[in-house]
């Protein structure tokens, strides 16, 4: 999306007809290369701020903390979304307090490295302070939606470690003359998977139905999970020939119970749909940058084709070239709707026939 030479007048022109405040960053110090007039006046600004740094002209914004968001993006390469946002806008001697949905897109050249940020926003004031107004402030749970993520979450998730039930009893089945030690050894595993549906229903109960506000944060040893996570894939997707390295995994503080659905799916994907390659490589490792953690998780496996990668988050949409994998193209969708509970982001980069690169960003 890079334009220069000839070009550069049509399409800052194009943006300065946008119905939406529009604003573009062109370099790792937020250099403010361009703001349409609704987003200057939604600034209470005028186009001399051009080619200078968003924290330099809105020191009020840095310490709201949407300078280190924006530093976030360009470093991680994930969009960033947010709703009903307050921030105080500055005009002349008076600091005002809006409401704002906003998004910073990230914008990448040819190597997959950010070259700008799309900062895109609109002004929800009204929307906010009339719902306040009507004694309704408290975050809304639609009763409707959470029933769908509760059957969606346990048809998905607790088929698991029922799979790995079923195959240490067919295997207890088939082999009768098994030795006494590998006997109690699947007993075991067929004992723990049990209790692991037990533990699905509950963890899925309890961060469906909790308002978002009472999701229970603390830190937690992806080191210690991760790798287990990894083994159960491997076992449940027949992928032992599957090479998984594992690079740093910081600890997370968040809620244990969305961590567990977040990267159970994202792993069994990975595992799954690279499966077929017989030299099946999946990388997940983490960096800690600004305010945050960001983790990546990366495959070679069939990949997603381009023009279905803006959707392939919704309900029950499957990549067009995942015909003959087990699924119901529900495990983005939870994915999805559980980061959104606890405030964290995802991108997905892929590209079919190479893999696929999924980044997820979980803010301090």
């Amino acid at each position: 999306m890079q334009r220069t030479g000839k070009h550069v007048p049509i399409f800052f022109e194009a943006l300065n007809q946008m119905p939406i405040a529009t604003a573009i960053y062109d370099n790792s110090n937020l250099n403010i290369a361009f703001a349409n007039p609704k987003m200057l006046n939604m600034w209470r600004s005028e186009n001399e701020i051009f080619g200078q740094t968003f924290g330099e002209v809105f020191p009020g914004f840095t310490e709201e903390g949407f300078t280190d968001i924006l530093r976030n993006v360009w470093d991680s390469g994930v969009t960033y979304k947010a709703f009903d946002t307050p921030a105080t806008i500055t005009d002349g001697d008076l600091k005002i307090k809006r409401y704002f949905d906003f998004e910073y897109k990230p914008l990448f050249d040819k190597n997959g490295r950010t070259y700008s940020i799309l900062h895109t926003a609109t002004d929800v004031t009204s929307k906010v302070q009339s719902i306040n107004l009507a004694g309704q402030g408290v975050p809304h749970i639609d009763p409707e939606k959470n029933l769908r993520m509760i059957s969606y979450t346990l048809s998905h998730d607790a088929k698991n470690p029922l799979a790995l039930a079923k195959l240490g009893i067919g295997l207890l089945k088939d082999h009768l003359e098994m030795n006494p030690k590998r006997r109690l050894e699947l007993y075991d595993v067929i004992d723990q998977s049990l209790e692991n549906v037990v533990d699905i229903i509950d963890k899925t109960a309890e961060l469906s139905l909790a308002p978002i506000y009472h999701l229970k944060k603390q830190p937690l040893r992806m080191d210690l999970s991760i790798p287990k996570w990894c083994r159960e894939a491997k076992v449940l997707y027949n992928a032992s020939h599957t090479e998984i390295s594992l690079g740093d995994l910081f600890p997370l503080s968040s809620d244990q119970n969305a961590i567990y659905q977040i990267f159970t799916n994202l792993i069994n994907n990975a595992v799954k749909y690279s499966s077929l390659n017989k030299g099946a490589q999946i990388l997940i490792n983490s960096q800690r940058i600004t305010n945050g953690v960001l983790y990546i998780i990366k495959d070679n496996g069939i990949g997603i084709p381009h023009h279905e990668l803006e959707n392939i988050r919704l309900e029950r949409l499957r990549a067009s070239n995942s015909e003959g994998f087990q699924g119901k193209g529900i495990g983005l969708f939870i994915v999805q709707e559980t980061l959104n509970r606890i405030n964290a982001q995802i991108a997905i980069f892929s590209k079919e026939g190479q893999g696929t690169e999924v980044r997820l960003f979980f803010p301090n």
